[in-house]
């Protein structure tokens, strides 16, 4: 079994730490709340992407009657 150098621990170590600093933090920003009008509870679905590029996704209540609505999203 051959013995992993001291010199090659130490630069496993530095790769591992300049990596953790090179890192960054992902942050979240509110597009839209939903009132109720334009939707509301559109936590259960997935963002569709169009052809156009957009993204499309529903809520499960809301608008006009209630029962729902699409939106549209650009990237």
């Amino acid at each position: 079994m051959r013995r992993i150098s001291f010199l090659r621990i130490t630069y496993i170590i530095v790769f591992c730490a300049a990596s953790a600093i090179v890192t960054t933090a992902q942050t979240f920003t509110t597009l839209l709340n939903f009132d109720g009008k334009d939707g509301a509870q559109p936590a259960l679905m997935a963002l569709i992407q169009g052809s156009d590029g957009k993204l499309y996704g529903t809520t499960v209540y809301g608008g006009t009657h209630g029962g729902g609505t699409v939106f549209t999203i650009a990237p």
